[in-house]
């Protein structure tokens, strides 16, 4: 199903039904909720500008380490407050057709809960099995609805079999449960892609990355969405910049809370539900 759905959306909408672009939204909804638990969306962006912002996020780390900013775990090194550095990043959180699927399950009031980078140099072993945030703050068994969280793995370079491509157990986001290691080595498959694309799962789905075998630091951006009530995973105020906000568009202040959070007023702007 997985190749099937992989290049159903490009970067902007160009079909001609909308009808037949609802109907393919549908399916990929279906696909993360009851079927594998994620979907691969292709070429949503070039390979020039993955291949770009791959070495902007190498250059940005090197420049965290000198401020002793960067997040470092053996081989493994996490970069955050991206969205305000470069034009690039804020265009893939709020890429249209990403949003269309995330609009269609968490609904138009999901914020962005995080966006950060994940390096794993050679060497670098698996990450361990796990489901996402807010998942993993919570006691099991977790709530199967309503859904809270959607990750986006962006894939920066092509994901091989030899760089760390993730691995993911398909289905097991309808078991809402806890990840069990056996089990996971039984039906867990490794999903590689070309880069500029990117993964979307259901938060509950469980996933691990898989060992740095090459000769190169492997890349990857994750995006995590949620809906408005739940506490973001990451400090959206971390290395801020006013300018880079002045001129975005609305979808982007929405997704990292700008809008709601008004000086003049004593509560968060979030939309009541009824």
């Amino acid at each position: 199903m997985i190749q099937q759905l992989q290049n159903f959306l490009a970067p902007s909408f160009n079909s001609s039904s909308k009808d037949t672009v609802s109907k393919e939204i549908a399916e990929m909804t279906n696909e993360i909720l009851d079927g594998q638990g994620y979907v691969m969306l292709s070429d949503l962006i070039t390979t020039k500008e993955a291949t770009e912002a791959r070495q902007l996020v190498l250059d940005l780390a090197e420049q965290d380490r000198k401020e002793d900013k960067l997040i470092v775990q053996e081989k493994k090194e996490r970069l955050y407050g991206l969205i305000y550095k470069a034009d690039i990043f804020a265009k893939m959180a709020q890429n249209e057709s990403l949003l269309s699927i995330v609009d269609a399950i968490i609904g138009k009031d999901a914020i962005l809960g995080g966006f950060s980078a994940h390096i794993l140099h050679p060497g670098a072993k698996s990450m361990g099995i796990h489901v996402d945030y807010p998942y993993w703050a919570m006691p099991a068994p977790f709530p199967k609805y309503p859904v809270l969280e959607l990750q986006v793995i962006w894939l920066m370079e092509d994901f091989t079999a030899n760089n760390g491509a993730p691995f993911f157990a398909a289905g097991t986001q309808n078991w809402a449960s806890q990840p069990n290691k056996w089990q996971f080595k039984a039906i867990a498959k490794r999903i590689t892609g070309k880069a500029g694309s990117a993964i979307i799962s259901h938060g509950l789905c469980w996933h691990d990355t898989s060992d740095n075998n090459s000769d190169r630091p492997r890349v990857s951006l994750l995006g995590n969405y949620t809906p408005q009530y739940i506490h973001p995973l990451e400090n959206n105020l971390f290395d801020y910049q006013p300018e880079a906000m002045e001129n975005a568009p609305p979808r982007l202040k929405k997704l990292l809370r700008h809008n709601l959070m008004p000086k003049s007023k004593p509560t968060h702007g979030m939309r009541f539900m009824h």
